[in-house]
Parts: structure tokens; sequence; C-alpha cells
């Protein structure tokens, strides 16, 4: 039981790099949708009737998947008792997963780099594309700054500074073009390269803080 748990852990690392990789996709509108990403957002690349929207669909479909199964299996991982703070970081990265996939399965209709939209009001599956995709983009920020507090005195509190700050730089920029026109989109992309290093990131940590927690509590048990 205990080396099946082992071998599920090791396989979290290589399955949140894929994640990563796939989630950051947008490169690959460069040549599959020219047209669509030199201004537009990341989610003009799978909306409906642009070309080769089906592979930045599923890509961002199955990281969504990933994400969760990882989610899932540092859950399984952390047993009981566990460190609240933890728990709320894989609860809010697992969130974040399952809405990143139902994001990409309600694409976009129109493409407003490209074209002439209606009125938000009048899409209501944008409406619910945009809810899903801000509450994912907050449930990501959630596992940061969850993991930050869990670590804030231990080895990796600068790198979680370091994070958080990288966010903070996202937040500036997207007040910023908010209301001074500007390159949103590439303030996005940047933003997506972010979640794909936290995507990674996430599982090493918890799987290093954890690996500390119980090598603590061992030396108790024995006893």
């Amino acid at each position: 039981m205990i080396a099946k748990q082992k071998h599920n852990l090791r396989l979290t690392l290589p399955t949140a790099l894929a994640a990563a990789v796939l989630y950051c996709s947008w490169p690959l509108g460069y040549y599959l949708n020219p047209k669509a990403s030199a201004h537009g957002l990341a989610s003009e690349l799978g909306a409906v009737g642009q070309p080769y929207n089906w592979v930045f669909i599923s890509t961002d479909v199955l990281t969504g998947l990933l994400v969760a199964v990882i989610a899932i299996v540092l859950w399984w991982w952390l047993g009981r008792p566990a460190i609240r703070w933890l728990q709320v970081a894989l609860l809010s990265y697992g969130v974040f997963g399952i809405l990143t996939a139902l994001d990409a399965s309600l694409p976009m209709h129109c493409t407003p780099s490209l074209t002439v939209c209606p009125p938000i009001q009048n899409d209501h599956i944008l409406i619910v594309h945009g809810v899903a995709s801000i509450a994912a983009a907050a449930s990501l920020f959630i596992s940061v700054s969850a993991l930050w507090y869990a670590n804030r005195r231990e080895r990796f509190q600068q790198l979680m500074l370091a994070v958080l700050a990288l966010w903070g730089l996202f937040g500036l920029l997207s007040v910023l073009f908010f209301f001074v026109p500007g390159p949103g989109y590439l303030a996005q992309r940047y933003f997506i390269v972010l979640c794909s290093v936290w995507m990674v990131l996430l599982p090493v940590i918890v799987v290093k803080t954890l690996q500390v927690s119980k090598q603590v509590r061992v030396p108790q048990k024995i006893r």
C-alpha cells in the first residue's frame, strides 16, 4: 500500500509538467491561427469556427483534468491529521482544474479582435465562459496564498514571496490595461505562463512540505 502511494506520488511531477505544457498552448496559435494570435486573447483560439480550435479546446480540457487528478492524489496522500492550509491549497488547485476544463468546454462564439461582437449580455455562454475563467484564476491565486501561508516560516518562504510578487505584477498590468489602452493580450499570455509554472511548483512544494512533516512525526509514533 505504501509502495503504491509513493509510486502515485512520483507521477505527480511528470503529470504536472504535462499539464503545464498543455495549458501554455497559445504559442501554437502563431502557426495554426496567426490572425487571432496577432492581438487576440488565448480564448479566441478556441472560439467556434476558428481554425484548429479543437487543439486549444482539448489541451485546456486535458489540463484541467490532469490538475484535478494531481489534487486528488496529493489530498489522498495528505492523510489525517492534515495541515489545514495545505488542504486549502489543494482544494483550490483542484477547483482551478475543474473550472479550466469547464471554461474550455464552453468556447466563445465570437472573436472580438477579428469581428464586431454583440453585447455580452446577449451571449449567455460567453458569460458562463467568463465567470468560469475568472473563478479559475481566483482559485489558483488562493492556492498560491494558502501555500505561502503554510510555508511562511519554512524553507520555501522566499520562493513563495517571489511567486506572489509575480502575481502582483499581473494584477498591476491588468489594472493598467483596464484604464489605459494597451496590449492586454500580452498580459494574459504572461498570466498563462505564470499559471503553468505554478502548476508544477505546487505539487513539488506540497510533497516536500509533507515529507518534512512526516519525518517530524515518525519518531513520535515509534516511541
